[in-house]
């Protein structure tokens, strides 16, 4: 955004650029216009919290620490405060344990679930040919990357797993549909179906 363009936009009311800060920092997820509209009050016209939003921007352009994220999903933009990269050896140093790395048979379990939700565990085995082992499902619900989506009406009512919004966040995706077309993979010889 250049200056005309600041200068240009409306001038929001006292408060609402800092309103409009804590409740990006309050909330764990990104927001969207409709949605920042109706924390702060219908009353607020959509163009000043874009004015406010214009504002943050402005301010940690500069900042090292923090920056204000602009994401699309569904086609509509959403917002958020993120860590800024200068952060990251100071929350390393906070955190000295390591993650641990995924193996081939959690990413494989991962990428299923990903690209066939609602899917069971018997269809991840059937399409795998291996029994998953509960310690992935475990890890994987403890990381937050999958969810029970409830339980399939058929006997024996398995339960029906699916991504998570985190997963969506921590592999730097948007929404399922940014994921590459599995059917097109599937024919590699690195994914065997």
């Amino acid at each position: 955004m250049t200056d005309d363009d600041r200068q240009m936009s409306p001038e929001p009311p006292e408060g609402l650029v800092e309103l409009v800060e804590a409740l990006l920092l309050a909330h764990p997820d990104s927001l969207s216009l409709d949605t920042l509209g109706a924390m702060v009050g219908q009353e607020t016209a959509p163009t000043l919290i874009e004015a406010a939003l214009d504002r943050l921007a402005a301010r940690y352009e500069t900042h090292r620490f923090i920056e204000l994220d602009r994401l699309t999903r569904e086609g509509v933009p959403h917002w958020r405060l993120v860590a800024g990269a200068s952060l990251a050896p100071y929350l390393k140093a906070g955190d000295p344990a390591r993650t641990p790395r995924l193996t081939r048979a959690v990413l494989e379990t991962l990428a299923l679930i990903a690209w066939r939700q609602p899917i069971t565990r018997g269809e991840i085995e059937a399409a795998r040919g291996v029994a998953v082992n509960p310690q992935i499902l475990k890890q994987l619900t403890e990381r937050g990357w999958i969810r029970s989506l409830g339980y399939r009406d058929t006997p024996g009512r398995p339960e029906m797993l699916g991504t998570t919004r985190a997963f969506l966040q921590d592999f730097g995706i948007d929404s399922l549909d940014e994921l590459p077309d599995f059917e097109r993979l599937a024919g590699q010889d690195d994914i065997d179906v």
